[in-house]
Parts: structure tokens; C-alpha cells; sequence
């Protein structure tokens, strides 16, 4: 059979035709990420260099995502606050980091991986006197409080930060891991979408015009090239973690714009601890 002719010409017109269509329908489909401008606008204003880790520091210690930590928080100026967050047993939004070690620091009787019910979450302390947050008291605190922004991470259940969350979304910043669950973040018009980075993903950032990211200091100080060109770019970039008042002042700016933090005396601009160090 010889393939030329009127024949075979339309079919393969038709399947011209409809791979345009499908290539066409992608980009029109294809979401743009929403941010709040006045979130861009306050980003780049010095008291929001420095994003509360963890609610921040406490007495010494270290990602408590407690009540106290983060009251303390606001009262020191902290205008961006990161809550770790992981959902209970029956589906409840709590500040947790992760189960084991919030298990161990709560005096809970096992030390599995596992998320416990809401009820029993209600009961515990942190170090025997620290509050543990849950989303009621995150919703109170953050509607009461309309100058601050909550920078959520661990949890990526769209549906749960969108319907759960009763203050203004606009004042939530919500760290994505991974590039699929970033899609998903758009398709849900999710706002504020802060994607976890590494220098791989250069291309990825710079092709879906995402305007802010996270990323670890080992990575920032081995490939400062990269987040140099980021930073010229716009991009906001949010360093973990350092207390150390030389790193910082040494690279922000420079090669990012935000620094999680749990020790820093944002009015003294220096750590108010004993261990200051970059991790």
C-alpha cells in the first residue's frame, strides 16, 4: 500500500489539527501563581527580614510551635511567622514538626512516627509547660493579630489550609514541596505559594514566575551563584535556618532576602542566645 493521496493527507491533517488543539488548551489551561501584592510590597521592608522558625525560640529551646513562642514572637516583631503543621488522627490541624519528637518532648507514652487523636493532643504540654498550638488558636491569634503572616510547612493538603484557616488567606504563605504539588497548588488557586527549592530547580522558578522560595543555607552558600541571580531577579528568597549575626549580615541581600530565625532580637539585630549558629 502506497501512503500519499487525498486520504492519508486528511488524516494526518486531522491529527494536526487536534495535537494544536491539545497544545493550545494546555497553555490556556496552564495557571498562573497568585500572590497578594501587598505581601510583596511588606517583603521588601526590613522588619520582615526575619521569619519566626517554628513560632521561634524559646527559653533555649527550639521548634516548640507553642503558644508561648509565638506570643513571645509577636511581642519581639516578628511579622512572618513559620508553624510547623501536621494533621491528628481525625483530621485536625495542630503545630507539630513531627510526631516522634513531639512525642518524646510531651512525655507521651510511645515514641511511633504516628499522629495521635485531637483530644489526646489537647491534654499535653511541651517541656511540661509549653502550650501546643492547634488551628482554633492559630485561627484566634492570626485574626486577632492583622499585621502578621503565617508561614505554614509540612502540611500540603490544599483542601484543609483553604477551608480551615478562617482569617484572611491572603496572610498565609504556604511552603509546596515538590514540583507536582506545586501544580496542584495552582489548580486550587492556591495564594502565596512559596515553593521548597534547591539549585536545581533554577528553571522551574524561573519558567512558572514563582516570586518566592525556600531554600536551605548549605545549598544558598554552595551555589551562590544561582540565588545571586534569583535575588537581582526579585525573587524572595527564604533562607533555613541561622541565628548567627555574621552569616547573616554577610549574605542577606545578597544571596537571599529572609532568614528563619529563633533567637534573633529583631530591635538589637543580634541573637539573644548562647548558641548562635547557622544550620
Amino acid at each position: 500500500m502506497i501512503f500519499g493521496g487525498k486520504k492519508y493527507f486528511k488524516i494526518a491533517f486531522v491529527f494536526f489539527l487536534v495535537a494544536i488543539t491539545y497544545l493550545v488548551s494546555i497553555n490556556l489551561s496552564k495557571e498562573k501563581p497568585i500572590y497578594d501584592i501587598e505581601l510583596l510590597s511588606n517583603l521588601n521592608k526590613k522588619q520582615f527580614r526575619f521569619i519566626a522558625h517554628a513560632s521561634g525560640g524559646i527559653k533555649g529551646l527550639k521548634y516548640t510551635n507553642s503558644l508561648e513562642a509565638l506570643n513571645q514572637s509577636i511581642n519581639s516583631g516578628y511579622k512572618l511567622i513559620e508553624i510547623d503543621l501536621q494533621k491528628t488522627k481525625d483530621d485536625i490541624i495542630v503545630g507539630v514538626h513531627d510526631w516522634k519528637s513531639f512525642k518524646k518532648y510531651s512525655n507521651y507514652k510511645d515514641n511511633k512516627d504516628e499522629p495521635i487523636s485531637y483530644k489526646e493532643f489537647l491534654k499535653l504540654k511541651i517541656h511540661n509547660n509549653l502550650t501546643p498550638l492547634e488551628i482554633n488558636i492559630i485561627n484566634e491569634i492570626f485574626t486577632k493579630n492583622k499585621d502578621i503572616y503565617l508561614v505554614t510547612d509540612k502540611i500540603n493538603d490544599f483542601d484543609k489550609i483553604y477551608n480551615d484557616f478562617t482569617f484572611n488567606k491572603n496572610r498565609i504563605i504556604v511552603e509546596i514541596f515538590g514540583k507536582k504539588n506545586f501544580e496542584l497548588a495552582l489548580e486550587k488557586k492556591i495564594i502565596n505559594p512559596m515553593f521548597s527549592f534547591n539549585h536545581t530547580h533554577y528553571k522551574f522558578v524561573i519558567k512558572n514566575n514563582i516570586k518566592i522560595i525556600a531554600a536551605h543555607t548549605l545549598d544558598i552558600s554552595r551555589n551562590k551563584d544561582i540565588y545571586e541571580k534569583l535575588v537581582n531577579k526579585g525573587i524572595q528568597i527564604f533562607a533555613y535556618s541561622s541565628n548567627n549575626k555574621k552569616y547573616i549580615d554577610e549574605n542577606i541581600g545578597k544571596y537571599f532576602t529572609h532568614v528563619y530565625s529563633d533567637f534573633w532580637n529583631i530591635n538589637l539585630n543580634k541573637c539573644n542566645y548562647s548558641e548562635c549558629e547557622t544550620y
